[in-house]
């Protein structure tokens, strides 16, 4: 492991474990990287982490304070629901806070080779591009992209810019693809790319959580993949009863 994330792993349990309790300063970063036996890039590397993930904020007179944790939102990827994730309000809703998920733009275009691969589609073929973005109150914690098969959805509301009345897989199920199996599902994580740090307000280089998932119709036709970047400090992926 890294040196900066044993420093960041340790000083997140203190926080967590009430060590350093909400509203209290951090000790100086000087003690920490006597306490730690670490350079001050490591403590300054750690200490940018525990910020991205809100558990501190920098006081130009204090230093670091820190935060009550933020709320974790449980997204329940299969349940009782059906195939796929339960909407977003109300696996907020169940967490207890207020949560939004807002639709970006919807665009055609050449599918890349992941993506052509993952849907079995021949690699000069177009897809549906579905992009959102999901807030937990003004903060943006998780960034969607919804892909489709483009010959199968272009006369469907899925096609269209907006939401999708009655939901997209309904839009499917109208279509005569309902959604019927999940063919995969891969869950990992991974280096945010730049766009991805700024938009969830994470330090550069932070981890996410990624969730990838193809889902098919009973033909086996593969009709849609879902790709997911979350906030791993913000999000849990969870399943709930469903039948082995």
């Amino acid at each position: 492991m890294v040196r900066h994330q044993e420093v960041s792993d340790d000083l997140r349990a203190k926080i967590l474990n009430g060590t350093y309790p909400p509203g209290r300063p951090l000790p100086h970063s000087g003690l920490l990287a006597i306490e730690y036996d670490a350079s001050s890039s490591t403590i300054s590397h750690a200490l940018s982490t525990l910020k991205g993930e809100q558990l501190v904020i920098r006081h130009a007179a204090e230093g670091m304070i820190v935060q009550p944790p933020p709320t974790v939102v449980d997204l329940i990827l299969h349940g009782p629901h059906g195939h796929g994730p339960l909407p977003w309000a109300k696996c907020c809703e169940r967490s207890g806070t207020q949560g939004t998920m807002i639709t970006g733009k919807v665009a055609t275009e050449k599918a890349d080779l992941d993506t052509a691969g993952l849907l079995g589609l021949d690699t000069d073929s177009e897809v549906v591009k579905r992009h959102r973005r999901a807030t937990i109150g003004d903060t943006v914690v998780r960034i969607d992209e919804a892909i489709y098969p483009h010959q199968l959805v272009k006369d469907t509301p899925i096609a269209k810019r907006g939401q999708v009345p009655r939901g997209i897989y309904q839009a499917l199920a109208d279509a005569g693809l309902e959604p019927h199996m999940v063919v995969q599902r891969v869950i990992a994580t991974r280096q945010a790319t730049e766009a991805e740090a700024k938009a969830l307000k994470l330090v550069r280089r932070a981890l996410v959580l990624t969730y990838d998932q193809v889902i098919a119709d009973r033909q086996g036709t593969r009709v849609e993949l879902l790709r997911f970047v979350a906030n791993p400090a913000r999000i849990r992926f969870v399943d709930e009863q469903f039948s082995l």
